[in-house]
């Protein structure tokens, strides 16, 4: 249906010259690109489902979707803006890219429906504003490429760099052409002079094509042959949506949608109690044993690197690249669907080197920075589970610090008898079976055995008896938690660790469990919580001491005129969601905090998370060399910290650095408990 303009109004002929059967095509082509999408899409939710389809959606859905982080990579492009320079050129790609498609709906609209809106100032602001939403997607498109193609960062190497350029070329193809068209358009309709100012691009363009000297016959056969184009070009690019990266448009929000936060580093407990004589395997040994979110995970990644950027093992020259833990394992997925197997060992020629999986410290950078929102340390740790139960693939250390727990209950192998030997003299209540506590404090095997850290336990005690805190230790009877045992991928004996240690807990009664590690946190927390009345509430000693000063019930009666930066531990950051208590009460002290710039979520793991701790990976630099550097660069006399294992480890490596040799490290607890009398 034609829609007149009216003297005074501003409008323009919708497909204009356009003859029907090229109409025609263009609704055919539109439909079957649909199809073709759809058909992409669906094949993708197979795969995802194991061929369930839409039935096996529900296996994928956590207990609550993340509405919050679906909000915000749908429309706000998620974590991209977390790197400034890819926020520039993503940003101007997406937004121009919206602009643009909402202006052809608004086209789309006038002319399918009744519903005529394309003129007066609704014509004048989407033509302007389409005209500027193109130079942007130009810009983007070009600075992406520069980025990509001339400066070629190691970190976004790609499997198929050809699906990359194609991506590139669709774009650049549907902004150029459709520019193009606008200039003619604009010359056959006798250069109307508004056009100037609210569609500048197209009338610049016209002017050049007034002066070529062609008739007006040879510009509307030009005009009908790119109008054609830019259509079959349009519908390649819908088609191609379900069958190549594109697909990130849709895959990506509903990644966000099913992805809980930090839940990439809680593994599923096996029952081995349970579980059939004749399995064979432990871990991740074959493609089918890839759990749904595995799958969405290796369909979502696209290759941007951002893991690898931010992966400490990789940029301290260990074996570990997070970006191709994932894109390996999809690209073995793929190829065994192209030879046509239903399923495939993964280990029948390893797609990963054991010190690969090793260098991991599951600190969750790589997740962090994710804006797929994929689980890289999930899939790591499951098969280290593999390599350590089925091939007994294990580094010596780690399974003498196995031997050492499960002869003393700690990977010390200290004896047990002196666990409790930092309390001497101190009156620090036992729990007791019968009698009631508020907390109870899980001391952790650093705290009972490392001097460092020893100190901190006995300054949390003192504060906690000052506060008039309810609470209580296990003294000789606990044990370790297991932590670095299910990090070294021995679920077996971490299982058999678990089970003792929650029946002895369950034992007394207390409200909370409360712990200065922050892998003593994350362990009982939340991983016991995966095994038969293993559900502890769990709170750091930060958290607990922020919230007494908040109340009162710790008072500072001094202030401490000192400088000093702070460390963000991993597991109490990036895993706890906990970055604000420690802060609240290294302000309260009246201490200065002299912030590195990476810190919070973006903080460097000192290097001892993933088993780390008790074996060494000897390619590479020690993690905590880079960390110190940043220390280092604050120019500061103090570093604080709240995790038993960034303590010991930074007091071992702090002598390598020059800027950090007399370089004192405290816990906040022992900076706090100088300020209460």
């Amino acid at each position: 249906m034609a829609f007149e303009c009216t003297p005074g109004d501003t409008c323009r002929e919708i497909m204009m010259h356009i003859p029907q059967s090229f109409k025609v095509a263009m609704y055919v082509l539109l439909f079957l690109s649909m199809g073709i999408m759809i058909k992409g899409l669906y094949d993708k939710l197979l795969f995802i489902t194991s061929g369930e389809g839409f039935k096996g959606i529900k296996k994928l859905l956590p207990e609550k979707l993340n509405w919050s982080s679906f909000m915000k990579t749908a429309f706000l492009t998620g974590k991209v803006p977390r790197f400034k320079e890819v926020a520039v050129f993503h940003g101007l790609i997406f937004w121009g890219f919206i602009i643009l498609w909402i202006a052809t709906d608004v086209v789309a609209i006038h002319y399918d429906t009744p519903l005529k809106i394309f003129h007066g100032p609704v014509y004048i602001v989407v033509s302007f504003a389409a005209d500027i939403a193109g130079l942007m997607v130009l810009l983007g498109l070009s600075l992406a490429y520069y980025r990509r193609y001339v400066k070629r960062p190691d970190y976004l190497t790609a499997t198929k760099p050809k699906q990359e350029m194609f991506m590139y070329a669709m774009l650049a193809s549907l902004v150029i052409i459709g520019y193009l068209i606008e200039g003619v358009r604009i010359f056959l309709a006798g250069m109307p002079v508004g056009e100037q100012t609210w569609s500048p691009v197209g009338w610049a363009i016209a002017r050049v094509f007034e002066n070529l000297g062609l008739s007006i016959e040879t510009w509307a056969m030009i005009y009908k042959g790119m109008w054609f184009y830019h259509m079959a070009n349009t519908m390649v690019f819908v088609a191609s949506i379900g069958l190549t990266k594109f697909s990130h448009i849709f895959m990506l929000p509903f990644s966000a949608l099913v992805t809980p936060p930090r839940r990439g580093a809680i593994m599923n407990a096996m029952d081995f109690e349970n579980m059939p004589e004749d399995v064979e395997t432990f871990g991740l040994a074959k493609l089918s044993e890839l759990t749904e979110k595995n799958k969405l995970d290796l369909l979502t990644c696209v290759e941007c690197g951002r893991c690898t950027q931010v992966c400490p093992a990789n940029n301290a020259g260990k074996p570990l690249n997070p970006k191709t833990i994932i894109t390996k394992l999809r690209d073995f997925a793929f190829d065994a669907k192209t030879q046509g197997k239903e399923d495939a060992d993964l280990w029948e020629n390893p797609i990963y080197a054991s010190t690969e999986l090793d260098s991991c410290t599951t600190c969750g950078a790589c997740m962090e920075e994710c804006p797929a929102n994929i689980e890289h340390v999930n899939v790591i740790m499951e098969a280290k589970r593999y390599k350590a139960l089925t091939l007994g693939d294990i580094p010596a250390d780690a399974a003498t610090a196995i031997q050492k727990v499960q002869i003393n209950g700690n990977p010390w192998g200290i004896s047990q008898d002196d666990r409790f030997k930092w309390a001497d003299g101190m009156d620090v209540p036992v729990i007791e079976a019968g009698k009631k506590v508020d907390y109870l404090y899980y001391v952790g095997c650093a705290g009972s055995y490392d001097a460092s850290n020893q100190k901190v336990v006995k300054d949390t005690v003192t504060l906690l008896k000052k506060a008039g805190v309810s609470f209580a230790v296990m003294g000789k009877t606990e044990k370790c938690n297991g932590d670095p045992i299910r990090r070294f991928g021995d679920e077996y004996s971490f299982f058999e660790i678990a089970i003792e240690n929650i029946a002895n807990m369950r034992q007394y009664d207390f409200d909370k469990v409360v712990t200065h590690c922050p892998h003593c946190l994350h362990t009982i927390g939340k991983e016991y919580a995966q095994f038969d009345d293993g559900q502890f509430e769990t709170v750091h000693h930060t958290e607990l001491l922020a919230d007494l000063l908040k109340s009162g019930k710790l008072n500072p009666s001094k202030k401490l005129d000192e400088k000093l930066t702070f460390h963000d531990p991993c597991y109490l950051g990036r895993h706890h969601g906990e970055y604000n208590a420690p802060r609240a009460i290294l302000e309260a002290t009246g201490i200065q905090i002299n912030e590195m710039e990476e810190s919070k979520d973006k903080a460097l793991c000192c290097g001892m998370g993933g088993g780390n701790m008790w074996y060494e990976i000897h390619e590479g630099d020690h993690l905590a060399e880079k960390r110190l550097e940043h220390v280092g660069a604050k120019s500061v006399e103090k570093l604080a910290t709240a995790c038993s294992f960034c303590m010991i480890n930074f007091n071992s490596s702090k002598s390598d650095k020059t800027k950090t040799d007399g370089l004192e490290i405290e816990d906040v607890a022992s900076i706090l408990a100088k300020t209460i009398e």
